[in-house]
Parts: structure tokens; sequence; C-alpha cells
């Protein structure tokens, strides 16, 4: 069963890296590249902070650029605002739920009177490059979870909540923050195919106007040469 899911797994992620590839390629073409970008250094600590860096930021952060950025470049600007606000309440909507539970086991840390915190020595130091705000929004999103293992992390170890308690609550907002980030991609596949189709269709409009401009020339200079 485990070998099942395993490759159903590569097969997804083999169609999604095909997908981003194309995006990427879009975005790097001179017309609809941004020059603009941050740089910024992100610890995790949490193997499951990390395994969703690892499986979702740079896909994520691509399609987003292309569902909020590429579309208003191409005049698709409704389109643009329609997405940046489908993303950026989605995000916002799990980070204001994770801190329930963040805020949850602030109090109990601070009930038993717990100086100090769970730490590990598999943390890493990511250097990152943000394109886009909701970008930064989901970087935040997942630091956010890094956290909240790590207070569940340190409860258990106190003996104050099961194994089972940390593990079934950070298991749920992994679930969760795949199930966003699906959702973000697809944004991006139609953003990038709508794009695309303008990019073709404003091309074909210039090439039209250029036949007919060298049309109108040709008219003109036939009827100097027959006077």
């Amino acid at each position: 069963m485990s070998e099942d899911l395993e490759a159903f797994d590569s097969k997804r992620e083999q169609k999604q890296n095909a997908e981003m590839e194309k995006v990427k390629q879009f975005l790097t073409e001179e017309e609809v590249k941004s020059e603009y970008y941050m740089e910024l250094t992100v610890k995790l600590q949490s193997a499951q902070a990390k395994r969703i860096f690892r499986r979702t930021f740079d896909h994520i952060q691509t399609q987003m650029t292309a569902a909020t950025l590429l579309t208003r470049k191409f005049g698709l600007r409704e389109l643009s605002d329609e997405n940046v606000a489908k993303i950026t309440e989605s995000i916002k909507q799990l980070s204001t739920e994770m801190n329930r539970d963040m805020e949850q086991a602030n109090h109990l840390i601070d009930d038993v009177g717990l100086k100090i915190t769970a730490i590990t020595d598999d943390s890493v130091d990511l250097n990152i490059k943000i394109t886009c705000p909701e970008g930064m929004a989901f970087m935040n999103l997942i630091r956010q979870l890094d956290n909240l293992t790590m207070k569940l992390k340190t409860l258990w170890m106190a003996g104050e909540i099961a194994l089972a308690h940390s593990e079934d609550r950070v298991h749920a907002w992994q679930v969760r923050i795949f199930k966003t980030a699906d959702a973000i991609r697809a944004l991006g596949q139609q953003a990038y195919i709508a794009a695309d189709k303008k990019k073709d269709s404003d091309q074909k409009k210039a090439e039209a106007k250029r036949a007919a401009y060298k049309q109108r020339q040709n008219n003109s200079t036939k009827k100097a040469a027959a006077v």
C-alpha cells in the first residue's frame, strides 16, 4: 500500500514539475519576466515544515506569480485581482485558524510554567527568493507551522499532551496546507493558459496590423506608379 502511495506521489510530482517548468519558462521570457525579488534566510526546525517547503514552495510561488502578476502584464487585471483575493483569503484563513492552536499551546506552556522549548540538531537555514507578496505569505504559513510543531513537541516532551495529539494536529495542518497549495497551483495553471492565449492573440493582432500597413504602403506605391 505504501509503495502504491509513493508511486502515486512520484507521478503526481513529475506532472507538477512539468507544469511548473512550462510556467517558469514563460515567466522568464523577456517581455513577461519580473525584475524584482527579495532574498531572505529562513530557519526551519521540524521535519513537517521542511517537507512542505521542499514539496510546495518553489511550485507554489511560481504559480502565484503566474496567477497574480503574469495575468496583469497581459491586461487581465480582473482575473489578477480575483486571484490575489482568493489566494490571500485562503492563506489568511489557515493562518488565523492555526493561531488558535498556537494560542492554546502557549496558554498550556504558561500554565505549567515551562521555561525551555524543544530544539533539534536537524534545523536548516534556507536562502530563498520572494517574487510576490503571496509567496511571502505562504512562507510565513510554513514558518507558523514550524513554530506550532515545536511547541507541541515541547508539551509532549514535558508530558503535558499525548504524542498522538501532537502528531494528529500537525498532520491535520499539513493536509490543509497541501490542499491549499493544490488550489493555488490550479489558479496558476489557469492563469498561465489565459496569459498564453492573450499573448498569442496580441501577436496575431500585431501581425495583422503590420500586414495591413504593408498592404496600404504597397497600394500607395502602385497608385503613385500608375500616375
